[in-house]
């Protein structure tokens, strides 16, 4: 049934967005790691077009003949963790793109058509999940997030694959293949996700958004921070008062839960852009705020805005370098009644 592949697709990606856990964890590196060390032994093996031996093991036997099967399932693996990545650090609208190219990459990866289409796709998949790999490692390892150490990711990416080649001429194997199933496509890859970076498509990786809303008021105690907003808890689709009801000396709070690493400090930016009568979003603010890692729920942090005027405005968390992590739509609409007010509260 040829729907099978996206509906299997479909329901490990929710599987895994469920249990996956931290980026951080060691446990999803080291599994990452093995699969990549694995996955390059198996393409070595098949650009060399190495074959069981008559007098091979049985399970020797069982390896070799499903040799694609395991393959695209270590890259399925791999990709389907690395699309979880992307899509929780970045908000869909910048991401869509990244994100749907990798999901059609993970069903072309299911469908038995492409499984048996040589080397070369594998080879890009490969390279994919290696720089996926890298441009999370490195952050986390580091404690923060740029794009001097995206570019080092690169590089690593690149060494890898020139090691590959290094380890193929050693084995006689004709330059053109190497160059045709292996430089040309890995290379390629590398120039993309390059191109993709600076184009700000790929989001800030290991950086997750884990709760943005405006609210009326903010205050801290012993208890975390304690969130004031109109806005009734039965609509359980507004993040708290995205319609903003401004009276006299009210201010729109901007709270934020943003989850980083273990170890990583870094600064990031809320940016707030009013639409003006063009259409055009115009910056009116953008505020630092200085994130720790390490805390499961994430990083807690908070700005508030009082020079403000009615209309329709956003909020973006960004990074210094002007990559987005999430953002926020509200409307502002000044109101003279100053008749009581009810509060619902959030505590955080």
């Amino acid at each position: 049934m040829p729907y099978l592949p996206a509906l299997f697709f479909a329901g490990g990606f929710v599987f895994d967005l469920m249990t996956l856990g931290r980026i951080d964890n060691i446990m999803n590196i080291l599994s990452h790691g093995l699969f990549l060390l694995l996955t390059m032994g198996a393409l070595i093996a098949q650009i060399l077009e190495v074959k069981a031996g008559e007098n091979a093991k049985r399970f020797v036997v069982l390896i070799f003949t499903y040799q694609h099967d395991i393959i695209h399932f270590m890259l399925g693996a791999l990709l389907n963790a690395f699309v979880i990545f992307y899509f929780k650090s970045g908000s869909l609208i910048n991401t869509f793109l990244l994100v749907a190219v990798l999901s059609i990459l993970l069903i072309v990866n299911e469908i038995e058509f492409f499984k048996q289409r040589g080397v070369t796709l594998k080879v890009v998949l490969f390279t994919i999940s290696l720089s996926s790999f890298f441009i999370y490692l490195l952050p986390v390892l580091i404690g923060k997030t740029n794009s001097g150490i995206f570019m080092a990711s690169q590089v690593c990416t690149l060494l890898v694959i020139l090691v590959l080649w290094q380890l193929l001429l050693k084995f006689e194997v004709d330059f053109s293949r190497i160059k045709n199933n292996l430089l040309v496509p890995a290379t390629s890859v590398i120039l993309i996700f390059t191109l993709l970076y600076g184009a700000r498509i790929i989001p800030p990786v290991p950086l997750s958004l884990k709760q943005i809303g405006i609210y009326h008021n903010i205050e801290k105690n012993p208890t975390g921070f304690v969130l004031s907003r109109q806005t009734p808890s039965w609509k359980i689709w507004a993040r708290g008062d995205q319609d903003f009801e401004a009276r006299a000396g009210d201010k729109i709070y901007l709270f934020s839960r943003i989850f980083a690493p273990g170890g990583f400090k870094d600064k990031l930016y809320f940016h707030f852009q009013l639409k003006d009568r063009q259409g055009k979003w115009r910056t009116t603010d953008k505020i630092p705020l200085t994130i720790v890692g390490g805390r499961e729920e994430g990083f807690r942090g908070y700005a508030y805005k009082q020079n403000y005027q009615d209309g329709i405005w956003r909020a973006l968390v960004e990074t210094a370098e002007g990559l987005e992590i999430g953002r926020i739509g509200f409307t502002v609409t000044s109101s003279a009644d100053d008749s009581p007010r009810t509060w619902y509260k959030e505590v955080y």
